[in-house]
């Protein structure tokens, strides 16, 4: 502490300062304007740290609303047209190779499946994706068929009674979720992006977690950078959240190349 806002253009003189940040957000209009009009006069720089933005900083731009200068969060790198259009080429051609590559794996599980437990084998749930919007999720079922005859979804859990013998083997190595390839051919689903949760879920979490939400400007994805950080299943929602706006944030061809090879060597991409 080196004195009170009253002393502080002779503190600037004395210490030798070459940059002011206001990061408390104490100061009233006309001490603020003071305030940058000292700095100018000393040639200090002067910052204000926008402290009502808790995430997603590195996004805020000025912007100019006829003629007011505006400051707001800007576009994310999918928001922009090329990036978007070339992360959707390579999920067209991924989702093609994974389903030719996939489709005997499939095959073989979903009899061992029916095997075990006779009824449909391809498992269709609601989930929700880009901005917003629900679609049906593709897996192979690895539950029995009244795993929810109650009504009360929730995240599997670690040695889950409602799970099929055979389905503790295909979620060890994500069999399971191949059929998702499928939803990234129709344009629901990313081969990297946040993991889409369930509408039920969304509710609560949407009230507990800050800004949990963004996870939806962007496309859901078979991986993401959560997972093949170890947060997948049954772990902390608001580390994997912290994840996902990372990705959201930093978005770029070397990340997404990094998290798919990330995922084949670990066998953590799903949940």
């Amino acid at each position: 502490m080196l004195g009170d806002y009253a002393a502080l253009r002779s503190i600037l003189r004395s210490s030798g300062a070459d940059l002011v940040m206001v990061v408390d957000g104490s100061l009233d209009r006309h001490q603020m304007l003071e305030l940058a009009e000292t700095c100018g006069r000393e040639f200090i720089d002067f910052k204000i740290v926008p402290s009502c933005f808790h995430i997603l900083v590195s996004g805020l731009q000025l912007e100019s609303i006829h003629g007011m200068p505006v400051l707001g969060i800007g576009k994310m790198p999918l928001h922009h047209a090329f990036n978007n259009a070339a992360k959707r080429t390579v999920d067209i051609v991924g989702s093609i190779i994974g389903l030719v590559i996939a489709a005997p794996v499939v095959a073989v599980f979903a009899a061992f499946v029916y095997l075990e437990s006779p009824g449909n084998v391809i498992y269709r749930q609601h989930r929700i994706g880009l901005n917003g919007l629900p679609f049906d999720i593709y897996k192979i079922r690895s539950m029995k068929l009244d795993a929810e005859v109650e009504g009360m979804p929730g995240w599997t859990v670690k040695d889950d009674p409602r799970r099929l013998k055979i389905g503790e083997s295909m979620r060890a190595w994500n069999i399971d979720e191949l059929p998702q390839f499928w939803n990234v051919l129709l344009g629901d689903m990313s081969l990297v992006g946040p993991r889409p949760e369930r509408p039920e879920l969304i509710e609560g979490f949407k009230e507990e977690i800050p800004h949990y939400n963004v996870r939806h400007n962007i496309k859901p994805g078979v991986t993401g950078w959560a997972q093949v950080n170890g947060l997948r299943g049954d772990t902390c929602l608001r580390e994997r959240v912290k994840f996902d706006l990372d990705y959201i944030e930093n978005w770029n061809f070397a990340l997404d190349l990094q998290i798919m090879m990330m995922t084949l060597y670990k066998r953590g991409g799903a949940c």
